[in-house]
């Protein structure tokens, strides 16, 4: 006993430690239907985030396996358009996506330098045509040339007469994306795509080599303007992924100390259990 009949100090101290032992967080509201709803939003939200995070770093790894076929096969020794050529792709002998970029030429003639247009491209931050022609080897097997971009009200320079050498680089047949896709009706002076398909049944050529080919050159005064190889990069995706995670991890930590601010101020002692 202190003097005056006090309570000692450390007394006070060991019921005031032992008040506060006693008490403990209350996590029983997290079992109620309101906060499993909650729960179970928060939840699907960080697995959305983790899922988008390696979506970004699927998507890096498609974008270096591009640009390193890009880089290998456009600048291999370019392969020749020909009857060989179409026959083999026809028979299934080679795989048009694994000639996808290749270097390629031709010799022969255009006989249409402006057979159709391919709608809705863009170019330099400007919007308009690809201008396609049809091309006839020496050989007689004919192929859909991208001559280049114009405005989609440009007049483009006729395309040369007579015998001569293209270069470029073979594409595989454009398809409809998904549900996103316009469809391509058959008729009118643009398509919505570069399908080697639907352009074939257009024309009414139905020997058309199954790929179409790009052609190479640089920048022109006149349209059409060369398409060039797209830019070798990566992009934003490694970033995109970073950021995806760390909404995902920052998500996690906040709803947590949501949950302990909330069983916090829900403190009750052992004997309320009872």
């Amino acid at each position: 006993m202190g003097r005056g009949g006090g309570t000692p100090r450390s007394k006070r101290t060991a019921l005031s430690l032992a008040g506060t032992v006693a008490s403990v967080r209350d996590w029983t509201f997290a079992h109620r239907p309101r906060w499993l709803a909650s729960h179970l939003f928060v939840g699907s939200l960080l697995v959305l985030f983790v899922w988008a995070g390696f979506w970004q770093l699927s998507q890096l790894d498609e974008r270096r396996a591009r640009n390193d076929a890009i880089l290998d096969r456009s600048t291999m020794q370019p392969v020749t358009v020909d009857s060989t050529l179409a026959g083999s792709l026809a028979i299934g002998a080679l795989d048009p996506q694994g000639l996808d970029y290749v270097a390629a030429d031709a010799v022969g003639r255009f006989v249409d330098g402006e057979a159709i247009r391919v709608a809705n491209r863009s170019q330099n931050g400007l919007g308009g045509d690809w201008v396609v022609g049809l091309f006839e080897a020496k050989d007689g097997q004919r192929i859909l040339v991208n001559r280049g971009f114009a405005n989609r009200d440009a007049r483009a320079v006729a395309a040369p007469e007579g015998e001569v050498t293209i270069s470029g680089w073979l594409r595989v047949s454009q398809t409809k994306d998904g549900f996103f896709g316009a469809t391509d009706t058959g008729e009118g002076a643009r398509a919505p795509r570069l399908d080697v398909q639907a352009i074939s049944a257009r024309l009414g050529e139905s020997e058309l080599v199954s790929m179409w080919f790009q052609l190479q050159g640089g920048p022109s005064n006149e349209p059409p303007d060369p398409v060039p190889l797209p830019p070798i990069g990566e992009g934003s995706h490694f970033s995109y992924a970073l950021q995806w995670f760390t909404f995902a991890s920052l998500g996690a930590v906040v709803y947590g100390l949501v949950l302990r601010r909330k069983a916090t101020n829900q403190t009750r002692k052992p004997s309320e259990f009872d």
